[in-house]
């Protein structure tokens, strides 16, 4: 049992070290999406996004860290001769897997539910935190400031209204283009601004236009922007299965087959996301993408089996070969499972199950016949 926490005390030790590094490399790389994401808006904004973005990308940087973890764990006990000591000691040398099983468990259990539980509701978050930002920064902005920016809307005044914090004088405005109007770029003695759900009013008292196309006389204007097609977003976007849990996901397309075998396909082709079911034209993606979530909770023991052999087979070179190896496995294993098995599914080749386990189910086998043989060795 001693022997057997300090195992895996290495492993908890080497996973931390590795996802710290992959953090620190991303994080550059993810407040570059963020500014890019909300660029105007507020830092506040900014740093509000980064958390989202990175639990985003814990399913792919927690694997990779164990697996360089466990590579590297086994690899030291065989280099130190300490695995030697083990077997000579009469144990078993899978009772050395027991931690690495025990911690990989541990994993999959925790990406499982953010996979499942999560991502779908942070996928929609993304998506909309743009305007959802925008809409928090218009309804309470900071005193003194005088410049908006979010998207191709852009207001910069002379001064604010020191009563009126939404009122701004003298504004340079630019709006971006319509359905019905081009992009306008508009001088104004005053600008006041309000959001009323997802529609922002900009009120323009006395505005002069850059251009000579537009009536020069006009007192006064009240512009209607929609915050959802300027950001990309709709409201009723929330129902679509794609951000949906794995349960209310099972659910829905138990639903829509119950109702194909039951009324016929042809009667459901005007069914919607708004009740409750999936579109049958997207009912083999909804498999496809609930059988992926799924197969998130096989990665870690998968890479256990794949990593402890590495590890100890490499023991007489040094760290950096094992490592690299480490890092091809899971290159080839991301590759082979998100654009293989993606160009499977699309063409039918294998049933969609396959297509989303079949990376995991191959790399266990092959985990299994090299531990195999390490341990005979």
């Amino acid at each position: 049992m001693i022997l057997e926490l300090y195992v895996l005390r290495r492993l908890l030790l080497g996973l931390v070290f590795a996802c710290g590094g992959m953090a620190l490399v991303a994080v550059p790389c993810v407040l570059v999406h963020a500014v890019h994401k909300v660029a105007g808006i507020g830092m506040a904004a900014v740093l509000g996004y980064v958390p989202i973005l990175l639990l985003e990308l814990a399913p792919y940087l927690v694997p990779i860290g164990f697996l360089l973890s466990v590579v590297s764990t086994y690899g030291r006990l065989a280099a130190d001769n300490e695995w030697t000591a083990i077997s000579m000691a009469g144990i078993h040398p899978l009772r050395m897997l027991r931690p690495g099983l025990l911690l990989a468990l541990a994993l999959s259990v925790g990406l499982f539910f953010v996979e499942s539980e999560l991502s779908p509701s942070l996928n929609y978050q993304k998506r909309t935190y743009g305007k959802n930002s925008a809409m928090q920064l218009l309804k309470s902005l900071n005193p003194g400031r005088t410049e908006l920016r979010f998207g191709e809307f852009y207001l910069s005044a002379a001064e604010r209204d020191p009563v009126d914090r939404n009122l701004f004088r003298q504004v340079f405005l630019h709006l971006p283009a319509s359905d019905d109007k081009p992009a306008q770029t508009i001088f104004a003695e005053e600008v006041q601004i309000a959001v009323e759900g997802s529609t922002l009013f900009v009120d323009l008292r006395v505005p002069r236009w850059a251009d000579e196309q537009h009536d020069l006389r006009v007192g006064r204007l009240v512009v209607r922007m929609d915050l959802d097609r300027m950001f990309g977003t709709n409201d009723k976007e929330r129902l679509h299965w794609r951000y949906q849990d794995s349960g209310e996901l099972a659910g829905r397309i138990e639903r829509t087959e119950a109702l194909a075998a039951s009324r016929g396909e042809a009667a459901l082709q005007g069914l919607s996301h708004e009740q409750g079911v999936v579109p049958v034209a997207n009912l083999r993606d909804a498999k496809y993408a609930l059988h992926k979530r799924q197969s998130l909770a096989f990665i870690c023991p998968m890479f256990l089996l794949l990593g402890m052999p590495t590890g100890l087979f490499l023991r007489k070179g040094s760290q950096l070969a094992a490592l690299a190896a480490a890092i091809g496995y899971a290159l080839v294993y991301y590759i082979v499972s998100i654009r293989i098995g993606k160009l499977l599914y699309l063409n039918e080749v294998v049933p969609t199950w396959f297509a989303a386990f079949g990376a995991s189910v191959v790399g266990a086998l092959v985990g299994i016949v090299l531990l195999a043989r390490a341990v005979r060795q």
